[in-house]
């Protein structure tokens, strides 16, 4: 591979980039708040690529480069454009071995506002019963949207993954939803309901008895 091939290998990865940072399935990969960052990686790769290129032209060098590593440029790009595997989902929430909520930090929450039923993250749900004793979801309509994680006799699991940075840190969210319906493992829906405690057995998660139960499309965003 010569030093021209590795240009527009550079050069394509670049676009990769441009075209990953411009679209929603950035969102699989890393938070929306990385998009920017994303975007001038990939404009900075291009700028390289075409100087590069244009130094080539200028000098008429055809140098070789590595044999074999340049060649690895186009893994990216494969992984990127060609390859789009899905949002993390029930495999990675069943196997994960740590919960995002801490249960010892106490912080108060001020009140639910605006009308019934509050749409919630399952992440700011879960924290507000943890944190502050469920004292502002008490009594409250709630709306939450999250997957299936597992089926239980009285209901079933519902969870939704956080991360930090990107897919590769993500962590889940469970609350245990009191309902008649039984969606399939792995189904986005959206809930209504209120807040009935935390689990016996299991007083890290929250219980929702829920009043409607809606299947719906995984959000662009699939993560809290």
């Amino acid at each position: 591979m010569n030093a021209r091939t590795q240009a527009y290998l550079l050069l394509l990865f670049g676009g990769a980039l441009i075209r990953l940072g411009a679209g929603e399935a950035l969102l699989r990969y890393v938070r929306p708040v990385a998009r920017p960052w994303v975007l001038l990686a990939g404009a900075g790769l291009v700028v390289l690529a075409v100087a590069q290129l244009i130094q080539q032209r200028q000098t008429g060098s055809r140098a070789p480069g590595s044999v074999r590593t340049g060649w690895l440029l186009l893994a990216p790009v494969v992984a990127i454009v060609v390859i789009a595997p899905p949002a993390l989902g029930t495999f990675s929430a069943a196997h994960a071995t740590s919960r995002v909520v801490d249960a010892s930090t106490q912080k108060q929450f001020p009140p639910l506002t605006g009308p019934s039923p509050h749409p919630l993250s399952l992440l700011d749900f879960t924290t507000r019963v943890l944190w502050d004793s469920g004292r502002t979801v008490a009594g409250h309509d709630v709306r939450l949207t999250g997957f299936v994680l597992s089926q239980r006799p009285d209901g079933f699991v519902l969870a939704r993954l956080v991360i930090t940075c990107c897919a590769a840190d993500a962590r889940p969210v469970e609350i245990f939803v009191i309902s008649q319906a039984h969606p399939a493992k792995g189904q986005w829906v959206n809930l209504v309901g209120r807040y009935r405690g935390t689990d016996p057995d299991q007083p890290l998660f929250p219980r929702v008895a829920a009043t409607d139960v809606q299947p719906t499309a995984q959000p662009a965003n699939p993560y809290d």
